[in-house]
């Protein structure tokens, strides 16, 4: 008898089924599961479609990512809170997708969106929720995932899951634990949490040095000019015994100017070596040859193309090194090689980077505002890293700030260049002014051994005492780095010292000039016309190179119009060359006045106009025609 009433259950359990699977498929059908994958975040689910053609969601639903799985099925659904302990389930009504985002829509108004966000080596799973002002706010059921598992760093509960670990940030305590549903509270005030990479604190606390009397501008300034002082020295003493390198005059001339002798720099360097042929490019802003010398300079810019080009190709960070690659890049027209310092940025391992390149990627990033716009982006993103490497990097010792790659030597030169860098990021203002008196005092620090000599070890090691903690530096005399090398690094805000100036946002991309004026702005007061405006002292006589000049028809110095003259650095006038092959504007300017305009017409002439004189140095009256420098 109990046979046949089981057999009775068992044929009215299967039939029930049958009724309710069949009344499920003639409800919803044509059900279909989808996949979406953002990185880490993988989203899994199922809609349906009705008779009517509309198309619903079907629970459950699954976002996955780094050890943690969201989710949302009939028995565990998201809750709004009217009051703190007073909450209701709401049902999910639909789902929609960007190219960056999933969104889950939910009844009442309220939705929850799921991004990825890549920021350096920090991996930020981003929810945001949109939760009416009749609700405090939500909650979303999670659970760990079986390969994870819990651990407490510095006081905080992490996930560790593939050997890397991640934690919340949010303005909402989240209280996770281990087999059982946790909830994510989302607060309508803060509705954005982040579940990203755990960083451990290490490195200085920045943010506390601006009280040292060495990280103030005016401790720094007083560093440098202490410097200069002492280098000036040193390179009267070469001078007097006729020890020069072109490195050491362009050193001496660019600080006597800054002193305001730049005249008498001029006359004291002897006549034999100005007219050498092994003279190159470092000091003809101040002695001429410039077509003569710039040959070299046009090798080596080749040079540097093509080892930033072969950097890029291997995907390698030595790219960030080479200083201010973004305007060098920009004038000279390689688009591409942006384009592959943009992808490099991020595929970039920056748990490998080096302090020199972290500095470098944020200076990137500062020269991209201005230059390259389109790449501003992908170096942003990689900030927070660069900030994080070099404040592993920096090591305080009393009042003293030094910096170490490996936390054994100091690098003289990287120094100078990160502090520099430092300061520059910390001139932006904001959150960021701290790291301009961090420049200061790293600075400050390495100077301080100069003393009475301008000459400096390249390298430093940082001094351990018996308990192994770093209590000084001591200064490895094996190769000593002379003032002439250093200067440029030092006196970097010295604008008499030979650089090249990008004029890509006032006057173009490609267009920028060897100078060593102590400004060249530019106007464009018509279409195809460019005025440069260059500032030098009154009286006094530069050369300049300027790169980029497209074909002109026009030209004029001191409002008259000039032609070319393969003379014109020998006359006591301002003057230029033009090669039209390389677009390059050899130029001689002598300032009648402090400020002096050389304004180009580009194009070709338009044919109603007359053909205007032009005139050449050699045609300028008489008193204007006494050489400067001997017939070569």
């Amino acid at each position: 008898m109990m046979k046949y009433v089981s057999r009775r259950l068992f044929l009215a359990a299967a039939l029930y089924l049958v009724i309710i699977l069949g009344i499920f498929a003639i409800q919803f059908r044509n059900g279909d599961s989808f996949s979406v994958t953002f990185g880490s975040l993988h989203i899994t689910g199922t809609t349906s479609t009705l008779d009517n053609g509309s198309v619903v969601p079907v629970l459950p639903l699954h976002m996955g990512a780094n050890g943690l799985d969201f989710f949302l099925d009939d028995q565990s659904p998201l809750h709004a809170y009217i009051r703190q302990n007073d909450s209701i389930p709401l049902q999910v009504t639909g789902f929609s997708q960007s190219p960056s985002s999933f969104s889950v829509l939910f009844e009442q108004d309220v939705s929850l969106s799921f991004s990825l966000e890549k920021r350096g080596d920090v991996e930020s799973v981003l929810i945001t929720a949109r939760i009416p002002t009749k609700y405090q706010k939500i909650s979303l059921p999670y659970k760990i995932t079986r390969r994870s598992h819990l651990e407490n760093r510095e006081a905080q509960v992490v996930v560790v899951s593939d050997k890397k670990t991640f934690s919340f940030v949010s303005s909402v305590p989240q209280d996770m634990a281990m087999n059982r549903t946790n909830r994510l509270m989302i607060d309508r005030r803060s509705p954005v949490v982040a579940y990203q990479t755990w960083i451990p604190s290490k490195g200085l606390v920045i943010e506390q040095l601006a009280s040292l009397a060495g990280a103030s501008d005016s401790a720094v300034q007083r560093s440098v000019e202490q410097f200069a002082a002492n280098a000036l020295v040193s390179f009267r003493n070469a001078l007097s015994s006729g020890n020069l390198t072109e490195p050491l005059v362009a050193a001496y001339i660019s600080e006597m100017g800054r002193s305001g002798m730049y005249r008498s720099a001029l006359e004291s360097i002897p006549l034999a070596w100005r007219n050498s042929p092994s003279r190159t490019w470092q000091t003809n802003t101040f002695l001429n040859n410039l077509e003569k010398t710039w040959t070299g300079f046009v090798s080596r810019e080749r040079e540097e193309r093509s080892r930033l080009s072969r950097l890029l190709t291997d995907g390698n960070p030595e790219v960030f090194e080479f200083p201010s690659v973004i305007p060098f890049l920009v004038d000279r027209g390689s688009s591409v090689l942006l384009n592959d310092i943009a992808r490099l940025a991020v595929s970039l391992d920056m748990a490998s980077i080096t302090p020199l390149q972290a500095a470098g990627i944020l200076d990137a990033w500062i020269d991209a505002r201005s230059y390259a716009s389109d790449i501003v982006a992908p170096l942003e993103a990689l900030g927070e890293s660069c900030e994080r490497r070099l404040k592993e990097s920096l090591y305080q010792v009393r009042d003293q700030l030094y910096l170490s790659a490996d936390g054994q030597l100091v690098d003289t030169v990287h120094t100078l260049r990160i502090a520099a860098i430092m300061r520059r990021y910390g001139g932006l203002g904001g959150d960021r002014i701290h790291w301009k008196a961090a420049g200061n005092l790293l600075a400050n620090s390495l100077l301080s051994f100069g003393e009475e000599r301008a000459e400096f070890p390249s390298h430093f090691t940082l001094a351990r005492n018996a308990a192994g903690v770093i209590d000084g530096v001591v200064a490895r005399t094996d190769r000593m780095i002379p003032p002439a090398e250093l200067y440029p690094l030092v006196v970097s805000s010295n604008t008499w010292y030979p650089r090249a100036l990008s004029l890509a946002s006032s006057a173009g991309p490609g267009i920028w000039v060897w100078t060593s004026a102590q400004s060249v702005s530019v106007q464009s007061p018509a279409p195809n016309v460019l005025r440069f405006t260059t500032r030098f002292p009154q009286g006094e006589t530069h050369y300049m190179v300027f790169r980029g000049i497209k074909p002109f028809y026009r030209i004029q110095i001191y409002g008259m119009d000039f032609r070319t003259d393969p003379r014109f650095e020998s006359y006591n006038s301002s003057g230029y060359r033009y090669n039209e092959e390389t677009e390059t504007l050899y130029m001689k300017m002598l300032h009648k006045a402090e400020y002096e305009d050389v304004t180009v017409w580009f194009g070709r002439p338009p044919e109603q106009n007359q053909p205007v004189p032009e005139t050449s140095p050699a045609e300028l009256p008489l008193r204007d025609q006494a050489d400067l420098l001997p017939a070569e």
